[in-house]
């Protein structure tokens, strides 16, 4: 019997590498899904990763990464011999796949850190058979000078799964016929996972005024995620208290001028946060901002939907898709620290009724557009389109529509 001869039509190996953040939570929110409409589904993630068990879902633990919580690890990270240890552990990951891939015939790989390294996978798998589907998560470049590989990237897959309709224009002409939009999932039952705290209790643990108008700006801390923006529009906002908190990428360290002038108005959490430390940020706020430059779509987005938190976005990518302005929070006139001024500015005045109000919408929007049993669906008939395969009856022709 040959390996094609022996697969599953409802079987798919998901790529996840790092174990944790935005991309690992979407993957666990996805084959979770899957696994409950009846999927055969193999998840392959990091050695060290921070996820439960989940039904239905065999666990392949193969990426290793350098990380620094040891003084090797950190000595590796500040020599950038972390990057030539990364690429050789994910290559070798890679390798012990193949017969993972083979059998399921559909490889569906979330992200990718390195572009020239997933060419490499993509290649062997293709080379075992395997059909690819690939969800980038974003698709605009930070500068690193990878056009070519990324766009190899696309070549290679079968499918292209954007979660914007805003990202098909970053996509190459040629390879636009192949992607399909699918809207980035809910992150409410990640926010159920959050020990529960009021307000009130979220406040008083971080030492913040109870009336006091508060931002919180989450998720990794790049130059292009705007914690400048935010701290100027502070400036301009006496009243206002900020909120940051993530893992720090260089934001930071650009804004100590900015983050030393506001003093005690700023708290600040680097590292990465645990459910229970992102629930009492997220309770004791009162908007959650993104004033991202660069965006395609945005997890952060949709966790502060979880909380019940309206947001506040630059009109940049994807991000006005999943806001209702007015309703689930406010979208700025353009992307900069002026436009940002004037909407936080309308949020304080507007005050916790306001903002609760707006949180509660949006807490109703991710229930209704974003729920993972329609995403888990909208995916499978992704997988069938990949497989060349009729698309499954449940999922209508218009959300599989590019």
């Amino acid at each position: 019997m040959t390996a094609a001869a022996g697969r599953s039509e409802r079987s798919v190996l998901v790529l996840e590498q790092g174990g944790r953040g935005g991309v690992t939570d979407y993957s666990a929110a996805l084959v979770e899904a899957l696994a409950a409409d009846g999927w055969e589904v193999h998840l392959a993630t990091a050695v060290d990763h921070v996820l439960a068990p989940i039904p239905g879902v065999r666990f392949h633990l193969v990426f290793r990464y350098v990380r620094d919580r040891s003084a090797l690890g950190r000595w590796l990270r500040r020599s950038r011999l972390s990057r030539v240890v990364n690429g050789l552990a994910y290559v070798a990951a890679v390798a012990r796949l193949v017969p993972v891939a083979r059998r399921t015939g559909l490889v569906h790989n979330q992200g990718g850190e390195f572009p020239p390294l997933t060419v490499v996978a993509f290649a062997v798998f293709r080379a075992v058979g395997a059909r690819i589907v690939h969800t980038p998560h974003n698709t605009f470049e930070r500068g690193r000078g990878l056009r070519r590989s990324r766009a190899l990237v696309d070549r290679l897959a079968t499918r292209i799964v954007l979660h914007a309709q805003a990202d098909l224009a970053n996509l190459a002409p040629a390879d636009r016929g192949r992607a399909v939009v699918v809207p980035h999932g809910s992150y409410t039952p990640l926010a159920r996972q959050a020990a529960p705290v009021t307000r009130a209790q979220a406040r008083a643990a971080l030492g913040l005024d109870p009336d006091a108008a508060v931002t919180l700006l989450f998720g990794q801390l790049r130059a292009d995620k705007g914690l400048g923006d935010v701290l100027k529009a502070a400036l301009a906002l006496p009243t206002l208290r900020v909120l940051v908190a993530g893992e720090e990428l260089g934001a930071l360290a650009a804004e100590t001028e900015r983050l030393a002038a506001l003093g005690d108005r700023v708290t600040v959490r680097a590292g990465f946060q645990s459910m229970d430390d992102t629930g009492l940020l997220f309770a004791a706020t009162d908007t959650v901002v993104l004033p991202y430059r660069l965006a395609s779509m945005s997890g952060v987005l949709l966790l502060a939907y979880g909380f019940a938190r309206p947001v506040i976005v630059y009109p940049a990518g994807g991000l006005p898709e999943a806001v209702v302005d007015g309703e689930t929070g406010w979208i700025c006139a353009a992307a900069d620290p002026a436009a940002l001024t004037v909407v936080l500015g309308e949020a304080a005045r507007g005050g916790w009724a306001e903002c609760e109000r707006r949180g509660r919408a949006g807490a109703r929007l991710a229930e209704e557009r974003f729920s993972w049993p329609a995403i888990a669906r909208q995916t499978a008939a992704v997988y069938a389109q990949a497989s060349g395969r009729p698309a499954p009856e449940a999922a209508r022709a218009d959300e599989v529509a590019a």
